[in-house]
């Protein structure tokens, strides 16, 4: 079964350009220099203020069900690791119930996807499993991803996100700036593994 804690290093390295040296670190050290560079509020972004790759959005979600009556910016630059991956693991490898995905290629694309592109990275998932397209991994989409074969599969996934983003650009030619780190993330997550290019 899929290891949550692999994906960590892939997205931090890619949410805060984090340098490759630091990726042998303990995740809590890691996760504290990608903090270094980890804020973003690029006025192009649709997500608005990020830390780490979480929006704001995200994190007032999380906090909220902790009962938090608000949260700020500055809330957001100064999360926790624990929160972080608390986040990373209940609100988007758990969406996917990734634990029971049995390739752990295929679980990487599928949360990263999610993580980066919302419901979005599930219903076009199902799609290519030609499941039910409703946003919900349940026993049979999950029972769909474990019966392909899994390098098909992914090849397929790989694909299907590469023209999810070049039709994010053709819709909203203003995002045409993210493009090329958008598919260099996609093209580093790979059958093999996961790349830090």
């Amino acid at each position: 079964m899929s290891k949550f804690e692999k994906l960590i290093p892939f997205i931090l390295y890619f949410e805060t350009g984090l340098k490759r040296e630091y990726l042998k670190l303990p995740l809590p050290e890691m996760f504290a220099m990608a903090k270094k560079t980890g804020y973003a509020n690029d006025p192009a972004d649709s997500g608005g203020a990020t830390m780490c790759g979480v929006t704001i959005a995200t994190y007032r979600a999380y906090r909220k069900r902790l009962g938090y009556a608000s949260t700020s910016i500055d809330d957001l630059k100064a999360i926790s690791f624990t929160a972080w991956r608390d986040i990373l693991k209940t609100m988007f490898w758990d969406k996917w119930k990734a634990d029971r995905i049995e390739n752990q290629s295929v679980a990487n694309i599928l949360v990263d996807f999610v993580w980066a592109s919302g419901v979005n990275g599930v219903k076009i998932p199902q799609r290519v499993l030609d499941v039910e397209a409703d946003g919900v991994v349940g026993p049979v989409t999950l029972a769909a991803v474990n019966t392909h074969n899994p390098e098909i599969l992914f090849s397929k996934l790989h694909d299907a996100r590469i023209c999810f983003v070049e039709d994010i650009v053709k819709r909203k030619p203003s995002q045409v700036k993210f493009i090329k780190g958008w598919k260099r993330r996609i093209n580093c997550i790979t059958f093999q593994g996961l790349k830090y290019e």
